[in-house]
């Protein structure tokens, strides 16, 4: 079994589509992840992307993007930050490429995640014995999905296991699978086994303003303040529930701080 997931500069191309995941950049020319999840089906599996070494789950290297070498570096970073396998997007050709900066960085095979771009118009995903590329963890393997200005990539079926189920520390530096984008509202969807999503920001306190989706399954919003006065802090999430709409105030000088999540079953 494997898993779709779409990406497209332009959320409408998702219209009408079924799906288990859709990526969408936190940054450059078109930062469509803040509002990613207005154009997919509920509980739709959501993967942020960064093309300059921002905060996200992917890092997208390709030319006029974060060059080979500051790729492997964000790579390595987010995992000393606790970050559960970076998923590390570039084309299939240069798989090689990024697989050995990757090392050059200490950053082993198994402590990242794979996404290769390779369009042969044909479904696969990227390996020795399929296409002759290095295995890989999942391949965008069209831009023109469905007639459309929509690419498709085919994943691997355990491609989000840890994140839906990801490292939900209790002391120390709280790691989390995932990390808030710099945006005031936030939609973030998640697998149905989700029973509590916890927030916790290490440099002050915060308040987050969460509203269910779908909307009304566990009455008005809810706020609450995480931080290090205060702590981590998290809500239990409905059966039903599938999504939180996340709102914060106007960012502070020099930007919203850094707000990370964990999603536990």
């Amino acid at each position: 079994m494997t898993l779709i997931m779409y990406d497209s500069i332009d959320p409408l191309q998702f219209e009408g589509l079924s799906m288990d995941a859709a990526a969408g950049y936190v940054d450059g020319a078109w930062p469509t992840y803040s509002t990613l999840g207005d154009f997919v089906p509920p509980g739709t599996i959501l993967l942020s992307i960064t093309v300059f070494g921002n905060q996200a789950e992917c890092v997208d290297q390709e030319p006029g993007n974060i060059e080979v070498g500051p790729a492997a570096q964000w790579v390595a970073d987010q995992i000393q930050t606790g970050h559960y396998k970076p998923v590390v997007y570039t084309s299939a050709s240069n798989m090689g490429n990024m697989l050995s900066a990757l090392n050059a960085k200490g950053v082993g095979r198994s402590e990242v995640r794979l996404w290769s771009a390779h369009y042969t118009l044909e479904d696969h995903i990227c390996a020795p014995n399929v296409c002759g590329y290095p295995e890989v963890d999942g391949t965008q393997w069209t831009d023109r999905a469905h007639g459309r200005n929509l690419d498709q990539s085919t994943l691997i079926n355990d491609f989000f296991l840890e994140t839906q189920h990801g490292p939900v520390e209790t002391t120390g530096d709280l790691p989390m699978s995932d990390f808030l984008p710099d945006a005031k509202n936030i939609p973030l969807a998640f697998s149905k086994t989700v029973k509590y999503v916890r927030f916790f920001c290490n440099s002050g306190d915060v308040s987050l303003t969460i509203t269910f989706a779908p909307q009304g399954r566990n009455g008005p919003n809810q706020t609450i303040t995480t931080g290090p006065e205060s702590g981590p802090n998290g809500v239990n999430i409905p059966d039903g529930c599938n999504a939180l709409i996340i709102r914060r105030g106007d960012p502070p000088p020099g930007g919203y701080p850094l707000v990370s999540y964990g999603l536990q079953s």
